[in-house]
Order: C-alpha cells, then sequence, then structure tokens
C-alpha cells in the first residue's frame, strides 16, 4: 500500500484547496469591512434643514442693540385696553421679559 505523504492535508505544511478559498473570503471580507464607513443620511438631512431654517449665522446682519418697544412704563392693562397694532412687531424676548416682570408683581411666577 503505498501512502502519499506530500498531499495530504493532515501534514500541516500545505494547506487544503477548501482552506485556501476560505481564507480568500475572509480577506475579501476583512477588506470590505475597512473600506465601508457608516453614512448617516438622516443626521445629513437633518443639518441640511437646520441650516435651511436657522441660515448662515456669518451672512447674517449684526442687530445692533435698540430701545425696547414696549415702555418700561407700559402697565399690561394698557396692552390690553386697546386692539390697535404696535407701530412695529415687538420681539419675542422683548414681550416674554414684560411678561414675566408683571407675572412677578403679581405673585404669579416665582
Amino acid at each position: 500500500m503505498e501512502v502519499n505523504a506530500g498531499n495530504s492535508p493532515s501534514n500541516g505544511k500545505q494547506p487544503s484547496e477548501h482552506s485556501k478559498s476560505a481564507n480568500k473570503g475572509k480577506r475579501a471580507a476583512d477588506k470590505e469591512i475597512k473600506t465601508s464607513v457608516f453614512v448617516n443620511y438622516a443626521a445629513i438631512a437633518w443639518h441640511e434643514n437646520r441650516r435651511k431654517w436657522v441660515g448662515d449665522k456669518s451672512q447674517q446682519v449684526k442687530r445692533t442693540e435698540k430701545d425696547p418697544i414696549i415702555s418700561w412704563s407700559t402697565a399690561y392693562e394698557d396692552l390690553l385696553a386697546t386692539n390697535e397694532l404696535f407701530a412695529e412687531p415687538i420681539p419675542l424676548p422683548e414681550m416674554v421679559d414684560f411678561l414675566v416682570d408683571i407675572w412677578h408683581d403679581e405673585g404669579l411666577f416665582d
């Protein structure tokens, strides 16, 4: 009986054809994992929509501080007593400050 030890996969020196193809598949998968990059398209779209809504900060004109539209002596009742529009729009932060001051005075806001 003749045994061919040179082609035997059990000698450990020469890998079998099956293990060679498995190694090639593993290398290809490793290469694909290393080259593939996760891209969060939802986050990109969100930032683009936010940029459209907020605008480009570098192109916005810096607003100079101007006198408040609501006088410091204006009472809440004075605002409610008329149905006429203000001469110009009241900025939201100014209106909030005004209302919070009124509410503090009346004990409605802690």
